[in-house]
């Protein structure tokens, strides 16, 4: 027989320790306890929890009464009655279990701990189900060895975990949200009171982290992993047989007005990013659904869960303010960038960097202006040394022309004219990634080279979306691209560096998978930023007609702008053809310099030539406008 649960409990929740726990499992008793004598935190370690188990809980920042309400110890055999007690588990005849499954659990009889909390669904009553984490876990062999940290009921579906609260931490959520407590709630249950008022909750992964929240007064609830706020159905080949649908236990809190912020783990892998990501995205979509206004916050690392956050004293209360709407969720999820760094700089410039042998992949992950071009010269003039070819792939060709003079090599179009020809490599722009352009391109030639691609982000959304000459040859041209990035990543001798003051994991995860290669990145990351920013001024009209009288205004003051347009043809009223024209209208006294296509393929224009030599043209102007 099993040592009873004496539980250090508040007032506020003795009217639900009548049931036996778990359920179906005879052999386990729980006794009411007794009205607490003292209010204030005891640090002693009750009997009833191991030592090593309260001081883990304790290093997660959880209150002490909260551990005692909810935590305890089990040794032998108790935890096969915790765990194995379903319905569904094969037996034999006598009602013992088989074999297998006891040479399965045997590491139970070494003891852990076990955690449940109440159900909603039962009345607010103990839950059977629960968490059962071991003192030695067990391990699953299968392509790779996974140690199974935390344990639940056999066979049973997982369901979601609502701590019992002392009254001290209800009090504390009550005064965060502003909400009373009146005697009928207090004489029924802190979750009955979470849902009767539409108290926010915190959706969260993993007991812990909840208990680490609730212990700072916020309302959260735990689920057993990303995905457990949901069920996917499947028949018996897995196989997608419905619509995911929102566990009981949370559907009866997802009512309408709800506020719901979920707050899952920080992860660096960005095949866990991706899973994570997914997860989010569903149980938003199912909690939108039914009214609930959902928000997610995002842990900045590099501690793992909230739990360790808290205990290396984050600032929770920020992040929780912070937190991200689903669309602005879903905008930032695409500029992560969460492979790991392997060099991490703070300087307003890059300087020299040596390339490890073996970096197959490089990033360089820096700010605008912070000499990631001055970076490439030293390792473009190296592979030139040795021999070794170097392709320069960009988006634009005034682009293209300008790094081709910055670091040594011709564009393509002067190829014919250069006395090396294409030996030495040359930039191309990706439209012309194909057999039919001017470049002839064979991704077959360039097996051992040094591949770079400047401004990786843009290029990418460039092969893909645009509406340019690679429209015409898209299909070639990443046919072509999937078989250079192959040939190169798979050689000896051959690398692939990409570029980008905003690189994300898009560029990553484009190329590697173009290349069908599994290569761990080597990334350098600058996170210099400049003391002072841009003051940004937003203008939420159909038709710039407010701004362009900002600019008129601030023209006349004697401001000198730099004007970026989305078009040029005299067809776009706002394109810069016709800003160019009204600027000249309005300041005819002032230097005004148009930059476009047109504009400088003109050998007559002032602005022909000039990309290879922007920083002392543009000093010569008043404004211009591009």
């Amino acid at each position: 027989m099993q040592k009873p649960h004496s539980f250090s409990e508040s007032e506020l929740e003795i009217r639900q320790f009548t049931e036996i726990v778990p359920q179906s499992a005879p052999n386990v008793t729980v006794i009411p306890p007794s009205l607490p004598k003292n209010e204030g935190l005891n640090q002693k370690c009750p009997d009833d929890i191991d030592l090593a188990h309260w001081n883990e809980w304790l290093a997660s920042k959880i209150d002490p009464e909260l551990i005692k309400l909810n935590l305890l110890k089990l040794i032998g055999n108790e935890g096969y009655d915790f765990l194995l007690y379903g319905s569904r588990i094969s037996r034999q005849n006598s009602g013992k279990l088989r074999n297998r499954d006891l040479k399965k659990y045997r590491h139970l009889e070494h003891g852990g701990w076990w955690c449940a909390g109440v159900d909603p669904l039962n009345d607010y009553k103990l839950m059977s189900w629960g968490c059962f984490k071991p003192n030695k876990p067990r391990h699953e062999f299968g392509e790779y060895t996974k140690i199974i940290k935390y344990e639940h009921p056999y066979k049973e579906s997982t369901r979601a975990f609502f701590l019992r609260v002392p009254v001290k931490l209800w009090e504390q959520v009550a005064q965060r949200h502003n909400i009373p407590i009146s005697d009928e709630d207090a004489r029924a249950n802190f979750w009955h009171w979470v849902c009767k008022y539409k108290v926010p909750i915190t959706l969260c992964e993993g007991v812990k982290k909840a208990a680490s929240l609730l212990s700072i007064g916020y309302a959260a609830i735990a689920v057993p992993g990303v995905n457990g706020a949901y069920r996917n159905p499947k028949d018996e080949y897995g196989k997608s047989i419905g619509q995911p649908f929102l566990i009981p236990d949370i559907e009866h809190f997802a009512t309408h007005e709800r506020e719901v912020r979920i707050c899952f783990d920080h992860d660096l892998k960005p095949e866990t990013v991706q899973r994570v990501s997914s997860a989010i995205a569903q149980t938003s979509l199912l909690l939108s659904k039914r009214g609930c206004k959902v928000q997610i916050i995002q842990l900045p690392g590099p501690e793992k869960g909230v739990d360790d956050f808290l205990a290396a004293d984050g600032d929770f209360d920020k992040l929780y303010n912070s937190a991200l709407t689903i669309e602005q969720w879903q905008v930032h999820s695409f500029n992560q960038l969460t492979y790991k760094r392997a060099l991490t700089l703070n300087q307003r410039y890059l300087g020299e960097l040596n390339l490890p042998d073996d970096a197959k992949l490089v990033g360089l992950h820096s700010g605008k202006g912070t000499g990631k071009t001055e970076i490439l010269d030293p390792i473009v003039q190296k592979a030139i040394r040795d021999g070794q070819p170097v392709l320069l792939l960009t988006h634009r060709v005034q682009l293209g022309q300008a790094l081709a003079d910055r670091l040594g090599i011709p564009y393509i179009t002067e190829v014919r004219d250069n006395e090396t020809g294409a030996m030495l490599g040359y930039v191309l722009c990706v439209d012309s990634l194909h057999p039919k352009s001017l470049a002839r391109f064979n991704a077959d030639d360039w097996k051992d080279a040094l591949v770079i691609i400047d401004e990786a982000e843009q290029v990418i959304w460039h092969t893909l979306t645009a509406n340019t000459e690679v429209q015409k040859h898209r299909v070639e041209v990443i046919r072509q691209m999937s078989k250079l990035l192959r040939n190169v990543l798979t050689s000896k001798r051959g690398r692939v560096i990409l570029s980008d003051a905003d690189l994300t994991n898009l560029s990553f995860e484009f190329v590697l998978g173009m290349a069908s290669v599994d290569i761990q990145p080597w990334i350098v990351e600058n996170t210099w930023k400049p003391e002072t920013g841009w003051n940004v001024f937003h203008y939420d009209q159909t038709t710039p007609v407010a701004w362009f009288a900002a600019l008129e205004e601030y023209i006349t003051d004697g401001g000198k702008p730099f004007i970026v347009t989305h078009c040029q043809k005299v067809r776009s009223k706002w394109g810069t053809i016709n800003i160019e024209a009204r600027l000249k209208t309005l300041f005819p006294h002032l230097r005004i310099l148009r930059v476009d296509s047109e504009t400088i393929s003109d050998p007559t224009h002032p602005a022909y030539g000039c990309m290879s030599n922007l920083n002392s043209i543009l000093a010569s102007y008043d404004l211009v406008i591009t």
